[in-house]
Formats: structure tokens, C-alpha cells, sequence
């Protein structure tokens, strides 16, 4: 025999309004709604407040660049002789006689050609005279970019990067490696709310060349007015490579890795209910089909009073 058709057969069951069966009804109905809101609640996550999110920021070089090298002279018996040097010419004409014109390159390495580099390149050459008994011991470098995140999470900020090495050996060349990190004192923005400011107000490298007191800007003034910025970038270093020795030029290859960077974003209203909805969803499943099982067995047994309703039992015609 083939069969053509089938249906199922229902047995319903009735009682009035104001029953206990039509209560046992109501909170099964009830408890199909509150208990997975209850259940994921409780379970902690329900309302995301953050995520996390790895972007690889764009970074271009703004061209700043402060370098502060320090010396020794045996033949003059002088301990410190300060060598230093910046692309801004007011702070330049600040240094006087401690200043030393240098020579810096730079390029980008875009491995990936989708116009975010995947490294910065610079190349400082310092000139030491050597035949007048200068040693360099110490170089402190300050590098002036723009970072830019718009993938994720909207954000741009002007950073200064830090890189140091010092040795009581004289040093002839350093070699330096570091990634590009992302600090933040709260999580990131969705994209759908405005970008926030980084800092209270804009401030970048050479934002004050020269301080009030007359002085010239230093490495140190100028990462400190970070410290009220909620959002910095910063280098994680390598051990750097000094390699000792005395030469007429000093050269100095920095290298600025920029990966993926890892940051906590908050996310917005829509996303944060399409989160809640997920996870209230997985449980409702569960939860309905336990419940259903238990109601339903409420009037099979007959543990509450109503009356059946059998098709069979009906004229047949």
C-alpha cells in the first residue's frame, strides 16, 4: 500500500477561564517568556558592554622627530656632552650650542599593497667627532605620527613614540625593533556613535617647541603631556642591539612594526540587542521544550481537571 495523505490526530483539552487548569496555562506561558531571560541573566553576558576588537591601524609619519644623544669627552674631561637635533626649527634655534645637525631617512613597507603599512623604517645617522675624543654612549629618539583606526572602531590621534638605549660602552651602531600598541584608558566606540577625542584638548609632538620657562622641549615634556590623554600609542620594545666601538658617524636603524592591534570596544544599542537576543533565543529553545513537557503532562495524568476533547470519539459521517 502507498500512503497518500496522513494528518495527525489532536486530542485537545478545555476548561473555564477561571480554573486551575487556565492558571497552569497562564504560567506555563509566562515561564516560556521570563525563564531564559532569567536563565542568561543570571549566567552573566546577557548585555554586552564590551567587545573585543583587532584592527590594524593606519600610521603615517608626521615628520616630527626629536633626537637627544649624549656623549663623553676623555680629551676635554667633559662627562656629558649633550648632541641634539629636531625637524622643528624653533625648537632648533632653542638648543644653541648643543644642537647637532643629523640625518634621518624613513620609508614605509606595505607588504599586503592595501595601503596600511606593515612597517616604518628610519635610519638616523649622527655625526661624533671621533678625532676630538667624543664617545656617544646614550641616544634617545621621539617620533611624531598619526594613527588612525575607521574599521572597528572610529579613532585618530597624534602620538609620539618613545625608543631609547644607552651602554657605558662607546656605540657605533644601534639597532632597534618594536610594535605599536594601543592604549586606552575606556573601551572604544561603536561606529555608530561619534568619534570621541583623545585628548582633551589637540596636542601632537611639537605642539609647544619652546616651554614658558624658555627652555627648549625635551623627550620628556613632550610624552608628558600624554598623561591627561586617555588614548596614547606606545612602542613594546626589543632588547636593543648596541654594538660598541668609535666611528665618525653613528647609525642608528629603528624599525616600527604596526600589527593587528587588540582593543576593547563598546558596542551600540543595536548590536548590543542583537547579542541579547542570540543568547535569549538559545535558551528559550531548551526551555520551552522542557516546559511544554511538564505542562503537558500536568493534563495527561490528569494532575489538574479539564475536559477532553477527542476526535475519534466524534460523529463519523
Amino acid at each position: 500500500m502507498t500512503q497518500l495523505y496522513s494528518r495527525p490526530v489532536v486530542i485537545s483539552y478545555h476548561a473555564n477561564r477561571v480554573s486551575c487548569a487556565s492558571c497552569c496555562t497562564f504560567l506555563y506561558t509566562l515561564s516560556c517568556i521570563v525563564l531564559p531571560y532569567v536563565v542568561v541573566y543570571t549566567l552573566g553576558g546577557l548585555w554586552t558592554k564590551e567587545t573585543p576588537a583587532r584592527e590594524q591601524p593606519l600610521v603615517r609619519s608626521r615628520y616630527e622627530v626629536l633626537v637627544e644623544a649624549y656623549a663623553s669627552n676623555a680629551v676635554t674631561g667633559t662627562p656629558v656632552v649633550p648632541l641634539l637635533w629636531s625637524t622643528s626649527a624653533q625648537l632648533n634655534d632653542a638648543l644653541g650650542v648643543s644642537l647637532r645637525p643629523m640625518q634621518l631617512r624613513s620609508w614605509y613597507e606595505d607588504d599586503e599593497r592595501n595601503g596600511r603599512p606593515e612597517r616604518m623604517q628610519f635610519v638616523l645617522n649622527i655625526p661624533v667627532d671621533a678625532d676630538a675624543g667624543e664617545r656617544l654612549h646614550s641616544v634617545s629618539v621621539v617620533l611624531g605620527v598619526d594613527v588612525a583606526f575607521d574599521k572597528e572602531f572610529r579613532l585618530r590621534l597624534n602620538g609620539s613614540l618613545h625608543l631609547q638605549a644607552a651602554s657605558p660602552l662607546p656605540g657605533r651602531a644601534w639597532v632597534q625593533s618594536a610594535d605599536l600598541t594601543l592604549r586606552s584608558d575606556q573601551p572604544q566606540r561603536s561606529r555608530d556613535r561619534s568619534a570621541r577625542e583623545p585628548c582633551p584638548e589637540p596636542t601632537w609632538a611639537f605642539a609647544r617647541p619652546v616651554l614658558p620657562s624658555g627652555a627648549p622641549a625635551s623627550a620628556a615634556s613632550i610624552l608628558e603631556q600624554y598623561t591627561a590623554c586617555n588614548d596614547t600609542v606606545a612602542l613594546v620594545a626589543q632588547p636593543p642591539l648596541w654594538t660598541p666601538g668609535v666611528s665618525s658617524d653613528f647609525e642608528a636603524r629603528l624599525t616600527v612594526h604596526v600589527p593587528a592591534i587588540l582593543a576593547a570596544r563598546r558596542p551600540g544599542f543595536v548590536e548590543t540587542y542583537k547579542l541579547a537576543a542570540v543568547q535569549y533565543i538559545a535558551f528559550f529553545i531548551p526551555c520551552r521544550a522542557i516546559l511544554r513537557a511538564l505542562h503537558g503532562a500536568l493534563f495527561r495524568l490528569g494532575v489538574v481537571t479539564a475536559r477532553v476533547h477527542h476526535p475519534i470519539k466524534q460523529h463519523v459521517w
